[in-house]
């Protein structure tokens, strides 16, 4: 399957709104763009997004990610221009992913309490 490109249906999306093209096309670009943004700072371990699927981090894949950066980050020499400027974008790609992580236990933890009083629930009525 050949994915098309979004500037084929702006002129028929905007005809449907009943806006101009070029709002439409800025405001696709906005709404892919957002999602990137999500996507790549990892605010959220789950996106969905219509049409394409709910996206979802794998919390293996994560702690793999982490300590390969911990790991980048220790053999770093900070001394030098050159690796302080290296050091800075891997800890704050660290940090990303070491919030995500716990925003993925915290929701963990939140699904393993509701399922323990809502089967609670289920014995007591039966």
């Amino acid at each position: 399957m050949n994915p098309k490109d979004h500037r084929v249906y702006i002129k028929d999306i905007a005809e449907q709104v009943g806006v101009h093209q070029t709002l439409a096309n800025q405001f696709i670009t906005f709404y892919y763009a957002r999602i990137r943004k999500c996507l790549v700072e990892l605010k959220y371990p789950r996106i969905f997004v219509e049409g394409l699927g709910t996206f979802c981090i794998r919390k293996k894949k994560l702690e793999k990610m982490i300590k390969r950066n911990r790991d980048i980050l220790g053999n770093l020499d900070k001394r030098q221009y050159k690796g302080y400027e290296k050091h800075i974008a891997v800890k704050e790609k660290l940090v990303n992913m070491e919030t995500a992580l716990e925003l993925m236990n915290g929701l963990q933890k939140d699904k393993i309490k509701w399922k323990k009083e809502h089967t609670l629930d289920l014995k007591e009525k039966v």
